[in-house]
């Protein structure tokens, strides 16, 4: 952290400056603009969308609770709008229906065109190097660019960095996963063609599923690696032959260590190459399947996360809790990948995210407090490294559940004038409101608490 000032040139300044250009980040930055706001996003890849384009995750988590749209507002017009320009109907489902493939090359012109015409000034290609901080504030984030560093200043910065980088350069409290600091298994997923899904989904309906077949292949030992936590291909729409995999972990991976990061890239491209091997060989419909690609971006699904003024725990998570100063509710399962290659971690890991699904119309809240970190004044996250417990992260973290805390950071953010703290529940709850956001089926005005 830079603690004495030096002479950078100022790139650029905005009201609100939303640092990490995600899913999260996108809807930061939309819902400030629709609030007035004078916004910039910044985002260190050449797309925006995070793990949804540069990620090749291959689908969009449930985003409903089987009743309510739980990602209602600017995580809907996303998806709904990529769906239209795919020429296919949107599925807002369950655990069991509800999982919305992605076209990356589509979503990304869907970012792009959102943005624009909410006036949001975008930066692409730089990466944060440090901030600039005065009396509890934030002002500015130094950017590292093709030029050198340069200035970023802003009145209200929103990490969506998914590492909590911002935040963690400010001096703000963080924690690092569970025991000895070990964090849930990276995946760098795959994009396939030549996918025969219509021979796929004959298969699947008379019982020969790909999860069967693996675990067939599992139990004789003739899988490429011993995978207990399997997840799969999915369709990205439309009538086409190609299908995204979220597929095998990269075990005991430090996901803040340069070397560790650059081994686990190896690695995934290593892991890529032997399940589509398998794939070819094993699995009806993937017999003329090519690998198309590996994603440029890492699929990390935890690293830091803030200690901020309420931390959302497993138990509000059992109690499918409500709060005062709730910003969304969500659904998604207790989904904690296992840290090591260790069988017992993963069998445990796939039998726990089974038995916390909710049942059809159960849903939690998630309270504005969430996005706050202790001791700084204009700074929120939204996104995988808001303040709650592990097991809610792992739950939380997901792209639905992005967009709607991401949604909420860029309302609060353009209601702040001094401290994120003063913000009026009242008036934040009625504009998320506004932009279609879910808060509970029986949703009233709550009276402001005191943060």
């Amino acid at each position: 952290m830079l603690s004495k000032t030096i002479n950078l040139k100022i790139l650029a300044h905005a009201e609100v400056l939303v640092c990490g250009g995600g899913v999260a980040g996108v809807a930061a930055a939309v819902a400030a603009a629709r609030n007035g706001a004078d916004v910039m996003i910044l985002e260190q890849n050449g797309c925006l969308g995070g793990m949804a384009t540069a990620g090749m995750v291959p689908s969009f988590a449930p985003m409903s609770d089987g009743i309510n749209i739980l990602c209602g507002g600017i995580g809907e017009e996303i998806v709904r709008e990529m769906c239209r320009r795919l020429g296919i109907k949107a599925r807002f489902g369950t655990w069991e229906n509800g999982w919305q493939g992605i076209n990356p090359e589509i979503l990304k012109c869907v970012f792009d065109d959102m943005l624009q015409e909410a006036g949001v000034q975008t930066l692409l290609n730089v990466k944060i190097a440090d901030v600039m901080l005065g009396g509890g504030r934030i002002a500015g984030v130094i950017v590292a660019t093709c030029e050198g560093l340069k200035l970023l200043t802003g009145r209200v910065f929103v990490d969506t960095t998914g590492d909590a980088v911002v935040a963690a350069l400010a001096g703000a409290e963080i924690e690092i996963g569970g025991k000895d600091q070990l964090v849930m298994s990276p995946t760098l997923c795959v994009q396939y063609a030549n996918v025969d899904h219509l021979r796929m989904e004959e298969e699947a309906k008379a019982g020969n599923t790909l999860w069967k077949i693996w675990f067939e292949h599992l139990q004789a030992g003739t899988t490429p690696f011993p995978e207990h936590h399997m997840v799969g291909l999915f369709h990205t729409g439309a009538d086409s032959s190609l299908a995204g995999g979220n597929i095998g972990h990269i075990y005991g991976v430090n996901c803040l260590d340069e070397f560790e990061l650059s081994r686990a890239y190896r690695e995934g491209r290593r892991i890529a190459r032997l399940y589509y091997d398998f794939f070819r060989q094993q699995v009806p419909g993937c017999e003329k399947a090519e690998l198309l690609a590996t994603a440029s971006m890492l699929g990390i699904r935890e690293s830091r996360r803030i200690v901020g003024e309420y931390c959302l725990d497993f138990n509000d998570y059992l109690k499918r809790a409500s709060f005062a100063d709730e910003i969304g509710r969500f659904y998604y399962p207790i989904d904690l990948h296992a840290s090591e290659d260790d069988s017992e971690e993963q069998i445990a890991s796939q039998r726990n995210l089974q038995s916390s699904i909710y049942k059809e119309g159960e849903n939690y809240g998630i309270p504005y407090r969430c996005l706050i970190p202790k001791g700084l004044k204009n700074l929120l996250v939204a996104g995988r490294c808001l303040s709650a417990d592990r097991r809610v992260l792992s739950s939380i973290r997901v792209m639905p559940g992005a967009m709607i805390t991401g949604q909420a950071a860029g309302v609060a953010a353009a209601l702040t004038r001094e401290d994120v703290r003063d913000v009026d529940i009242n008036d934040l709850r009625r504009r998320l409101r506004t932009l279609g956001a879910f808060l509970g089926s029986n949703d009233t005005a709550q009276t402001a608490i005191n943060i």
